[in-house]
């Protein structure tokens, strides 16, 4: 019984360590992204990569990690609060990418052939459709709730945040390998934010991904007959 609670608290301290290097990546992708950006007056492609890249690379990770038991910034505030916390980074997140894709669609030499550009494509939709499913599992609704109980409106609210998140972070990896990367930062420097990138996105979803398949056992139990 010593042994795992030992092997239960080591993990709890991996993972508050992993957590608090998270913050130190975003905090250090943020605010790459903010100099970048200002460098070319937040014009044109560089205030798409600004809007979008702060709204998934920095807003969505915290909100995905805002239940996350380790986070040093929500550790102590209460569920509901955390809840709050977590709606609010969404819902400015989610405006900032829909506005930042919204600028790159009206633009008339904009093409979708490329890997990065459908991807960011789907992430913007997905992103929309997260908005008001996650307004709808914050308030539910009495006419939703008549068809979906709570828990399998956070389960799927879980599921669908986590696959519009992974939308997201692919199509901000795929950028760095676009003209604008290309010809604007140090090609020596890109890999560094590869893999950075990599680093937020897994280290990002350790939490949901917990939350999610507690969730997916409570479901199955659910389902069996009794």
């Amino acid at each position: 019984m010593e042994m795992c609670n030992s092997s239960a608290s080591s993990w709890l301290q991996i993972q508050s360590i992993l957590n608090s290097v998270n913050h130190i990546l975003i905090f250090l992708v943020a605010a790459f992204f903010f100099v970048l950006a200002k460098s070319l007056d937040f014009k044109d492609t560089a205030m798409h990569m600004f809007m979008t890249g702060i709204g998934f690379h920095v807003l969505m990770a915290q909100a995905l990690m805002s239940h996350y038991k380790v986070n040093p910034i929500t550790r102590w505030i209460s569920h509901k609060n955390k809840s709050r916390y977590h709606g609010l980074l969404q819902l400015v997140g989610g405006v900032m990418v829909l506005l930042g894709g919204l600028g790159k669609f009206s633009q008339k030499d904009v093409h979708f052939n490329t890997w990065h550009g459908r991807f960011g494509v789907a992430a913007t939709f997905g992103c929309a459709a997260s908005i008001v499913g996650g307004l709808v599992n914050f308030y539910q609704p009495k006419i939703v709730l008549k068809k979906l109980p709570p828990s399998e409106l956070r389960f799927r609210h879980n599921v669908f945040g986590l696959l519009t998140f992974t939308l997201g972070m692919v199509a901000i990896y795929l950028g760095y390998y676009s003209k604008f990367f290309t010809r604007h930062v140090d090609n020596e420097f890109i890999p560094a934010l590869m893999l950075t990138t990599t680093l937020v996105y897994f280290l990002t979803i350790i939490g949901p991904t917990g939350s999610l398949l507690t969730k997916l056992k409570y479901r199955r139990q659910k389902q069996q007959p009794q």
